[in-house]
């Protein structure tokens, strides 16, 4: 729950920029906003981090299984006593 808001707090806020800067006007409008704007980027990449340490990010090539293609066997081989 917590790392799910992490992500969707910090888009929609990056959605609604227009809004919340709307009584903002004059020179240093464009500082706030990029500021404002850097800030939930950097939610948004810690977010990321969090989902990657925690295991939730396919990373690895072992999580990408089941889409490889099954490998075909050349020999097939036995052993034992037939009776």
């Amino acid at each position: 729950m917590m790392v799910g808001m992490l992500f969707l707090r910090p888009i929609k806020a990056l959605l609604s920029v227009s809004a919340t800067f709307k009584a903002i006007e004059g020179e240093g409008a464009i500082l706030m906003k990029l500021v404002y704007l850097l800030g939930h980027v950097g939610c948004i990449l810690l977010a990321i981090y969090k989902c990657n340490s925690m295991g939730l990010l396919p990373t690895h090539p072992s999580d990408w299984l089941e889409f490889l293609n099954q490998v075909e066997r050349l020999e097939f081989s036995g052993g034992g006593v037939v009776l």
